[in-house]
């Protein structure tokens, strides 16, 4: 019974050490999807979850899934894997691990380093607002982004020539907005 309880005990604690959001996915005023985001604390580390669906209509129906886990130790990313899918194809399959003083990244076969003394993944950014920090890793791709303070709790995450604007509240991410040729995307957490 000893080790029924124990272990009944850590389940507890892990739950209790967990904190969970959620999006609502909306694409001109109609929702289309939804995004959970889930960071587990414990002493060592930071474990940080996304799962993402949307599902739009344009002139064909685009179902998208989008999947990340990274983690931290001492608020530096030490690895992370994402990948997203498209109609149920593999679009995207990113992983990044930190070894020996540089980011070893595999985008979709692929292999690169980054050299930079410590990152964080963007994701980081859901539960905290970025107020000293510049740069963030995009998980999806491996590449740095760029972060802009426009004023008190708004920034705007540069990608690929793209911007996000994210809005914050006191503590966590409020909004993000997501543009494209073809489309924007704004994600609102449910409160």
């Amino acid at each position: 019974m000893k080790i029924s309880l124990t272990a009944l005990l850590c389940f507890f604690c892990s739950i209790a050490g967990a904190q969970t959001l959620i999006y609502d996915g909306y694409m001109k005023g109609h929702k289309v999807g939804e995004m959970k985001v889930v960071k587990e604390v414990s002493d060592e580390r930071t474990v940080i979850t996304t799962e993402t669906t949307v599902e739009a209509h344009m002139l064909v129906k685009i179902l998208v899934e989008y999947n990340s886990k990274s983690t931290y130790m001492n608020n530096r990313l030490v690895e992370s894997e994402a990948k997203s899918h498209t109609n149920g194809n593999l679009k995207s399959s990113v992983q990044t691990i930190w070894k020996d003083g540089t980011y070893h990244i595999n985008d979709n076969g692929d292999s690169k380093q980054l050299s930079h003394p410590e990152l964080i993944g963007a994701d980081y950014y859901y539960f905290e607002i970025p107020d000293n920090n510049s740069k963030a890793l995009a998980l999806a791709t491996g590449e740095l982004l760029t972060i802009e303070k426009s004023k008190p709790l708004e920034y705007y995450f540069e990608h690929d020539g793209k911007k996000e604007l994210h809005l914050f509240d006191e503590s966590h991410l409020k909004e993000v907005t997501i543009s494209h040729k073809l489309y924007s995307i704004t994600f609102k957490r449910r409160y």
